[in-house]
């Protein structure tokens, strides 16, 4: 009885002396920050042709051993007024290969008489990449 008893008691610490791997997985699997840079930002009020137009070309890198799936945020300023958008489904650069860049281009002129509103200027606050994958 002595020895099952002892035997259980063994068996009991090895099982708890045991190192736990689900913390070393947890480290492995944090997902190191996607990098942003913008390529192009730039808003011209007035092109010469009664229209103004927006462009820019921001980059992702992906620094990570595995692809990500995900969307970005473009918040803009224009006039005062501070907005963000938010691009996920059926955008861009919603997957990133691992270790890999994407890069987002947008270039519209629109003519002052199909504008809600003139803007007088559009700066970038800001762009991130969030991911959800």
């Amino acid at each position: 009885m002595k020895k099952n008893v002892f035997s259980l008691l063994l068996m009991i610490l090895v099982i708890y002396s045991c190192s736990n791997d689900s913390n070393e997985e947890q480290e492995e699997e944090m997902l190191q920050d996607i990098l942003v840079e913008v390529l192009l930002f730039e808003f011209i009020a007035d092109t010469g042709n009664d229209s103004q137009r927006l462009r820019y070309e921001i980059e992702f890198t992906n620094p990570n051993g595995v692809d990500i799936r995900g969307g970005y945020e473009i918040t803009t300023n224009a006039d005062g007024l501070v907005s963000t958008q938010f691009f996920s489904t059926n955008a861009p650069c919603t997957e990133i290969g691992a270790n890999s860049d994407c890069t987002i281009s947008f270039d519209e002129e629109e003519p002052f008489e199909q504008g809600l509103a003139t803007v007088q200027s559009i700066e970038l606050v800001s762009a991130k990449y969030v991911v959800v994958e």
